[in-house]
């Protein structure tokens, strides 16, 4: 356990501009969990990024389909192309992008209900604070502070 001198040296050394460039490249590192939360959230619920449903399939699709995906069932994007394979977040400096790689992207988009559906539903984000963020930090100051 450090005395009170060693506390206070240990502080001096965590500076605003240390702590934000620690924070940056671990929220880097969850740039694929990100992008799965995203992923989930188009295929498994088939919602934007507020709840709203992204689209539902037609009667032509479900005789194109020979009836696998029925008329009125949600998307799920996985006949898309790369859509979601291709799916991705990246860390930029006070922000994160979603986007998908897939070279089909314009003509998904139109053809969905919603233009919101790229980045993290706010369970999703309270996921990411209590399972990733706030367990950093913790350990974060506890090895910065008191070693």
């Amino acid at each position: 356990m450090a005395n009170i001198f060693e506390f206070q040296q240990r502080a001096k050394k965590l500076t605003r501009k240390k702590i934000r460039n620690d924070l940056y490249k671990f929220i880097r590192s969850l740039e694929e969990e990100l992008a799965a939360y995203n992923r989930a959230t188009l295929h498994d619920e088939s919602e934007d990024v507020f709840g709203n449903p992204i689209g539902f399939y037609s009667p032509m699709t479900e005789i194109l389909t020979d009836g696998r995906k029925k008329r009125g069932e949600p998307f799920d994007l996985l006949d898309s192309g790369d859509f979601l394979d291709g799916l991705f977040a990246k860390v930029e400096k006070d922000s994160v992008f979603f986007d998908t790689k897939d070279s089909k992207r314009k003509e998904v988009l139109q053809n969905l209900m919603s233009e919101n559906i790229f980045g993290l539903q706010e369970k999703d984000i309270q996921k990411v604070l209590e399972t990733r963020l706030l367990p950093f930090f913790t350990r974060y100051f506890r090895e910065k502070l008191i070693g």
